[in-house]
């Protein structure tokens, strides 16, 4: 159902909206649709979204971990170094998302400063300057190198052990779908507007799910004073006191997203997933997998 629902829009795009779709690498429909060649002489393009490909380096390192024995543990692959190789592997992609090169340059360049140590250092391909994340770099651009320490260097057994992770992720195929650092977050962003409005737990019918969108994409762009505009043309009256209510939700939702892109917000965001990562595979590790797909096989 999901199948033919998809290959309808697709055929019905240029007809409706006068637009072509392209489709997002989290779909398991693509094949259906290019093999359904909805549009004349167009091929159908594949997009990655890089935060699910920046998941999937997680993941794999994961499972890598819990096929491997004696992998993990102290000084070794620990759930605080996955997390920080998934994020480096992330943003070596949204740095350089105009060119496949400099996309594995930079993701390998972040592997290899992991393993650098005083006597042999890798940092060639990191970025240079003093505003460079490498902090060998950094004591380069400012003459300090005779007093820089490296930091403890990650094993040689694990580094042997992800190394064919980073190959398979780094393959031109996957990189060339990640050109353009697309993300589906302001999706989901504005799908989690539409359903506040109407919540999947209730069954909604055509037209409530319309004025949800409608509603969703006034406040989703120009705010909650949106709201106002629609209320004024439907007739009613707006007091002081909805406007005064709307423009100060207004300024708390703005505040809240400056102190979101923080360094230190960021920070206890990223330490936060680290602690749910960690409680959740010690979960697994003790009752064992209970959700995923493919389960029930």
């Amino acid at each position: 159902m999901e199948v033919d629902a998809v290959i309808e829009m697709f055929q019905r795009s240029e007809a409706l909206h006068d637009v072509q779709y392209v489709s997002d690498g989290d779909s398991k429909t693509f094949k259906d649709v290019a093999d359904a060649e909805p549009y004349e002489n167009v091929t159908i393009t594949k997009k990655e979204c890089v935060d699910h490909v920046q998941k999937r380096m997680g993941t794999h390192l994961r499972n890598l971990k819990k096929r491997t024995k004696g992998l993990g543990g102290k000084g070794k692959l620990t759930s605080k170094l996955i997390d920080e190789l998934s994020i480096y592997f992330g943003l070596a992609i949204r740095r350089n998302c105009e060119s496949v090169e400099k996309m594995k340059t930079a993701i390998w360049a972040t592997l290899l400063h992991k393993i650098s140590t005083d006597n042999h250092p890798q940092h060639d391909n990191c970025p240079t300057g003093e505003n460079s994340w490498c902090s060998w770099q950094r004591a380069k651009s400012s003459n300090t190198l005779a007093t820089y320490t490296h930091k403890p260097p990650m094993s040689d057994v694990v580094y042997e052990a992800i190394k064919p992770v980073y190959e398979q992720l780094t393959a031109d195929d996957l990189l060339t779908r990640c050109i353009g650092g697309f993300t589906q977050n302001s999706n989901e962003s504005f799908n989690s507007t539409v359903w506040a409005l109407a919540p999947k737990t209730l069954n909604s019918g055509k037209k409530i799910i319309d004025v949800a969108v409608n509603i969703a994409s006034c406040v989703f762009n120009d705010g909650l004073l949106s709201i106002s505009h629609i209320i004024e043309v439907m007739g009613m009256k707006i007091g002081p006191k909805s406007y005064e209510l709307c423009m100060e939700l207004d300024e708390k939702r703005i505040q809240k997203a400056e102190r979101s892109m923080t360094e230190g917000a960021k920070q206890a965001r990223i330490d936060q997933m680290s602690i749910r990562k960690a409680k959740r595979q010690q979960e697994i590790d003790e009752e064992g997998q209970l959700y995923g797909a493919g389960i029930a096989d």
